[in-house]
């Protein structure tokens, strides 16, 4: 069976699931206007998808929104100021029920027939500064590019931004930094196009530049998310009034404005600590307008979850500018950074409700853990069947966590749901119905630097019709110590597939025996892996034939383990200390004279931070710190960040 087929076998079987079932409560506003008011100062127990406890609140921040829960539709929700312009122009746009953009010759492109077929995008690069470089690609076909997916950013972002939202973000941005204000002032234009975004070179070290880009984000997600208010709004009021005045009801596809379930937004980031500041920048466009008479439900509740828990001695934030950690890793670390949360977020004419239940959210800001563990509680993924805009932030640190995390959220992202719920199939959009939600989904993917895996995640899972742009740098290198000798040891691999192999065979029979017959590096000596899977092999190799002492550590040890290990090497009873880079991204190890790269770290600031750390001790020369890194022409990208752009491409070349 062809792609479009299963497709359509998934949706009967899920139109018949729905027929079969009572008449259900429909999301329409006819059900609203006969209901009854509901008392306030009711208590009500609720379990949610994201929460295992059952709460009971009577705040004040409840008794608004049992008002407007009433409401039971999203258009019900929507604020009263916001206009919402001509239809038939959104429903052309890229979001609407009639997007250009889907064409039997994009759709085409976009997914090829074939089980070996791959997409194809022309793709040009122009300079955004010195060293700064925009990539974009356009879908494109045998036939070259493909004018109905070439889209064209905003001149000006404010236009296509609600005035209430923009004006006191524009109030804010001008008091940024310039360099700050050029990052927002080049970012905007490409999320208002809706194409895809990948910005590799956020800094891990700059809360503002952090802050600044996810005010940006987070703008437009609450734009998208009222302007999709709005457009449900109107379409309920012209249906309400055809029914009221016996006229002409709208044209069918003219009201499908809905996916299949609520949340239309979806927030990835790998710690609660992210998640805090990002529901914190999201909270602020509702509570930072003039006259804002926005209640933040659950907000205490929030706080609490997401920080620390009280009393708890946060010793990075203390040791913040003192110099003792680096400070990328106090920015990463600092505060709470359980890996296992959730949270939904709804928004209302004037509430914005934390803790949502999934199917009543607008966003969902979670991290990978916390959504496979969910989907696979509940056995689907029906809450994230209608995402129109995913965000993922510091993908970077999702790297030194469980990638396969992620790459399970992106197989179960815009599938057709198993149960039909309280849809109402006739207010979908026809590209939600034929299972073409993920060529019109925008993902925007933010990280320090890039990886293989980032690269690879963004080459085959962003199926974007309105075409995808990359911001890059060209690195300049890290700074180390004058007077150390760096030295770096390739080999030859012509095959990407074949290249750990080749790594491993070539450090057995070469590298590692012309160490042991050096007087210097045959002791006191640090390998650092970067790969997990390459540190078991090395580890169960020199177990076996290395017949030298040895301690191992990996992000998998016991704290005994480690500090036995440790305290092995330091006193000189072990030759050789095997660490990975997810040990070291989670752990800092200082002071070690010798260091061996069994490869480049994909962090840069690994490498300058072990080649600094000894000379916080008195007395060490240059002389006295030894460095050899093991590479190939595959490893560009993290080889780019160690010594710089042009010094790296002149290494793999072997000049």
């Amino acid at each position: 069976m062809t792609e479009a087929s299963i497709t359509t076998a998934k949706l009967l079987a899920l139109l018949n699931v729905d027929a079969a079932r009572p008449r259900k409560r429909l999301r329409q506003i006819e059900e609203t206007e006969t209901t009854s008011v509901i008392k306030l100062n009711r208590k009500r127990s609720e379990v949610t998808v994201e929460e295992t406890i059952t709460t009971t609140e009577t705040t004040v921040e409840e008794e608004v929104i049992d008002d407007d829960e009433n409401e039971d539709n999203e258009g019900g929700n929507a604020p009263n100021d916001i206009e919402v312009g001509d239809l038939e122009n959104w429903s052309r746009s890229h979001f609407g029920n009639k997007s250009s953009l889907l064409t039997n010759r994009t759709l085409e492109a976009i997914a090829p027939p074939g089980e070996h077929s791959r997409v194809r995008w022309k793709v040009d690069e122009k300079s955004s500064g010195p060293g700064r470089t925009t990539v974009l690609s356009t879908l494109e076909d045998r036939e070259g590019v493909i004018q109905d997916a070439v889209v064209t950013p905003p001149v000006e972002p404010s236009a296509e931004i609600l005035n209430k939202l923009w004006e006191p973000f524009h109030t804010r941005s001008e008091k940024l930094p310039e360099h700050l204000q050029k990052l927002q002032g080049v970012l905007l234009p490409e999320l208002l196009s809706c194409r895809d975004v990948h910005h590799s070179y956020i800094s891990a070290s700059d809360g503002e530049e952090q802050s600044a880009l996810r005010d940006a984000v987070t703008l437009h997600l609450v734009n998208h998310v009222w302007k999709r208010q709005a457009i449900i709004a109107s379409n309920n009021a012209r249906q309400a009034q055809a029914s009221k005045t016996g006229s002409d009801p709208p044209s069918p596809d003219s009201i499908q404005d809905q996916g299949f379930t609520r949340p239309s937004t979806l927030v990835i980031v790998p710690f609660r600590n992210s998640a805090l500041r990002w529901i914190t920048s999201y909270m602020s466009h509702f509570t930072g307008q003039s006259n804002s008479k926005t209640e933040v439900a659950n907000r205490e509740r929030f706080i609490s979850e997401f920080s620390l828990p009280e009393g708890t001695v946060d010793k990075l934030a203390e040791a913040e500018g003192m110099g003792i950690y680096p400070p990328d890793h106090v920015h990463t670390f600092k505060g709470n950074i359980d890996d296992n949360f959730r949270a939904g977020i709804r928004v209302m004419k004037k509430v914005l409700k934390l803790f949502e239940t999934f199917y009543g959210s607008d966003l969902i800001v979670a991290s990978p853990l916390g959504l496979r563990l969910a989907i696979e509680r509940e056995g689907n993924s029906d809450f994230l069947s209608s995402i129109e805009i995913l965000v993922i932030d510091q993908a970077d640190v999702m790297t030194m966590q469980n990638w396969t995390h992620l790459q399970f959220v992106f197989e179960h992202l815009n599938n057709l749901p198993r149960d039909p719920r309280d849809t109402d199939f006739s207010r979908v959009k026809s590209w939600f119905l034929d299972g073409h939600a993920r060529h019109l989904r925008q993902n925007i993917l933010i990280s320090s630097y890039e990886t293989p895996q980032i690269r690879a995640l963004f080459n085959d899972n962003f199926r974007n019709i309105a075409g995808k742009v990359r911001f890059e740098r060209r690195w300049s290198g890290v700074d180390i110590p004058e007077g150390i000798k760096q030295n770096f040891v390739k080999f030859e691999c012509t095959n990407g597939r074949d290249e750990a192999d080749a790594r491993f065979e070539y450090f057995t029979k070469e590298f590692f025996p012309s160490l042991k017959k050096s007087a210097v590096l045959s002791a006191n000596t640090l390998l650092f892996i970067p790969s997990y899977f390459d540190f078991i092999r090395v580890r169960n190799w020199m177990k076996q034939n290395a017949s030298v002492s040895v301690a191992f550590i990996s992000e998998e040890s016991s704290k005994s383990e480690i500090d036995r290990a440790r305290a092995q090497f330091m006193k000189g009873q072990k030759a050789f200390l095997v660490i990975t880079e997810r040990f070291h991204f989670f752990r800092r190890i200082k002071g070690i004279l010798n260091v061996i790269f069994y490869g480049p770290p994909d962090h840069a600031n690994f490498y300058s931070e072990l080649l600094t750390y000894p000379f916080f001790k008195k007395d060490v020369e240059p002389s006295e710190v030894t460095c050899k890194v093991l590479f190939s022409k595959y490893d560009a990208m993290a080889l780019e960040r160690l010594v710089g752009t042009k010094e790296a491409a002149a290494l793999i070349r072997g000049s």
